[in-house]
This record gives C-alpha cells, sequence and structure tokens, in this order.
C-alpha cells in the first residue's frame, strides 16, 4: 500500500523551536576560515568578518562544511572553530548561530560534533550526509540519530551521489516526509539550485520546516511566490547592505529588484563565478575588501595575482553600483 505524504504543519512543534524557525528570515551569512600565511586558523581575520557583517546588521550566521573549509581541517580544528564561532556570535546581542559536522565522517562523529556544540551555545546544528546513497533508510537512520541529540537540528541537503550507478541525484521527496516525524529537525538547507524540484517541496513542506536556498538571486526571485523565506549570502559576502536591498525591493517592487539582481548579482555570478568558481572567489573577494587573505590549505587552490586582479575590478565596480541603490 502506498504511503500518503504527511500533511506538514507545526502544530505540535515545541513553541521555542516555532519561534527559531521566525528567526531564519531573509539573509543567512557564512562564516568563512580564514588562515594564516602560515597556514593556521587566522581567529582574528575571522572575528574581524564577523564584526563587519553585524556592523552592516546581519544578525543569521552559518559556519558550513563547504564555505567554512571544513575538508581543509582536523577533526580537533572542525569543533575547536565551532566552539569559536559559537562563543563569538553568542557575544553580540540579537544573533543566532548555526554550526555543522564533518563532510564525510561516521554518525557517531556527527553526534560527538552535534552534542559539543549544543553544550557551547549553538541555537541550530546543521547535518550533512555525504555518504553514497543507497537507500531512504539508509539517510533516513543517520538523521534519527541525529535527533536523538535533542537539538534543533538543520538538514543539509545536497544532491547524492548514488551507489550504484555514481550519478548525482536528488533527495526522493519521500525522506523529507519521514523526517516530518523527527522533532528535532526544524530547518533544511536545498541546494539543488532546481526551481521545479524547490517549488515541489515549498509547497509540501514549508510550514513544517524552514527552507534556507542557496544560489543566486535570480533564482530566489522565482521561489517568492511559494513560500520562499531565507537564503545563504553569495554577493553580499563583500557588503550586507546588497540583501536589505534586494530584500525590501522583492517585498515592494519585483520589476525594480530583478533590475537590481541584474545590475548586481548577475555579473557575478555569469563573469568571476563562471571564470574561477565560487569557492575560489569568495575568499579573493574577502582580500580585497581587507578581511582575510585567500590562502588555502592545498589541495585546495586559491586565485594566482593575475585572475586575481578581475576579482578586485569586480568588487569596485559592485561597489560603485551599489551606491545607486542607497
Amino acid at each position: 500500500k502506498k504511503k500518503k505524504f504527511y500533511i506538514a504543519n507545526n502544530l505540535n512543534m515545541k513553541k521555542e523551536y516555532t519561534l527559531l524557525q521566525e528567526k531564519l528570515n531573509g539573509a543567512i551569512y557564512t562564516i568563512f576560515t580564514a588562515f594564516k600565511d602560515n597556514l593556521e586558523i587566522d581567529y582574528n581575520s575571522m572575528e574581524k568578518y564577523i564584526d563587519f557583517l553585524y556592523s552592516k546588521n546581519a544578525k543569521i550566521f552559518y559556519v558550513m562544511p563547504y564555505n567554512s573549509r571544513y575538508s581543509q581541517l582536523r577533526e580537533k580544528e572542525i569543533f575547536e572553530l565551532n566552539d569559536f564561532c559559537i562563543k563569538k556570535v553568542k557575544s553580540l546581542e540579537g544573533t543566532t548561530i548555526i554550526v555543522s559536522d564533518s563532510i564525510h565522517g561516521p554518525t557517531k562523529l556527527k553526534e560527538e560534533y552535534c552534542l559539543k556544540a549544543k553544550m557551547a551555545g549553538a541555537d541550530i546544528f546543521s547535518s550533512i550526509c555525504r555518504e553514497k546513497y543507497f537507500s531512504n533508510e539508509q539517510i533516513l537512520k543517520h538523521y534519527s540519530d541525529m535527533n536523538k541529540c535533542e537539538v534543533p537540528i538543520l538538514v543539509h541537503v545536497m544532491p547524492f551521489l548514488s551507489g550504484y550507478d555514481v550519478q548525482n541525484m536528488n533527495w526522493p521527496e519521500e525522506i523529507f516526509n519521514e523526517l516530518c516525524n523527527f522533532e528535532n529537525i526544524i530547518a533544511v538547507k536545498e541546494d539543488t539550485k532546481n526551481v521545479n524540484y524547490s517549488i515541489s517541496l515549498l509547497k509540501k513542506y514549508e510550514s513544517r520546516f524552514r527552507f534556507i536556498f542557496a544560489g543566486r538571486k535570480e533564482y530566489f526571485l522565482k521561489l517568492i511566490n511559494n513560500g520562499f523565506k531565507s537564503y545563504l549570502n553569495g554577493t553580499s559576502i563583500i557588503d550586507p547592505t546588497i540583501d536589505s536591498i534586494f530584500l525590501k525591493l522583492s517585498k515592494t517592487n519585483i520589476l525594480e529588484a530583478d533590475n537590481f539582481v541584474k545590475k548586481i548579482d548577475d555579473p557575478f555570478w555569469e563573469g568571476i563565478v563562471a571564470k574561477y568558481g565560487w569557492h575560489r572567489v569568495n575568499k579573493a573577494c574577502l582580500e580585497k575588501i581587507g578581511m582575510m587573505k585567500r590562502t588555502e590549505r592545498s589541495p585546495m587552490v586559491s586565485l594566482n595575482d593575475n585572475d586575481y586582479k578581475d576579482v578586485e575590478i569586480w568588487v569596485d565596480k559592485t561597489l560603485e553600483e551599489l551606491k545607486k541603490w542607497q
């Protein structure tokens, strides 16, 4: 007998979880991991960047596996990084902090990251499952175990790598249906950048989970009328004012919002990101605005000096264009 989809609602959700979901509104800001020339973690630069974002009205911060360079860190360093970011962000009034587990590793290790973050005062813990996909039950077992940590959980959704034919595949919607029954799961970071798939998830589950979308603002505009509420910042890594303007226009003047996206956001994705890749570009942008070096640990690579000049040109042009909208 075919199982019916759960009719998602938050009527039975803990009151504090509902309030926490409501905070996940608008732009959510990545905390990037900085490295010194000797490749030690540069906590001073990270603190400076957090303070910069906060001074520009950023309130929700997310330490995440890829943007925050977990693949370049040892297990011990991930624990330390999470702890540092939790303490720093929670020292700032009115903030929310999300930290994560490692990209790969056994569920037991991920539980340890989660419980340590809980003790340190994290608001939400994000768990990613990047093991090869073999069955829905396999994935649900992981999140069932994470659910038992009794911490607000964010499910980090990225396309699976099939264990059968090594092809990328979207999450079967039946998984979301079952996740509805895990009372500590409150949010989903959706990273497929597939409009139809995203709209389908919003229609079925928006009242149960808070969805955080990753991608370009052109994509976000297509979700506005389908329950879209929050997203991971992109171009605004250089100035959160970009998000303030985008969010205001998306609620008051959608045509002008589209124009703003064409002037500010599209050149970023179609220019330097298309040419050099998001992960090399983001750290280069942060070097240009004086926040941290673009240094990476091998095998990750940073932009060379010649390619970096393209990033400098984009940043200067974008900040100049931004003045016209303020």
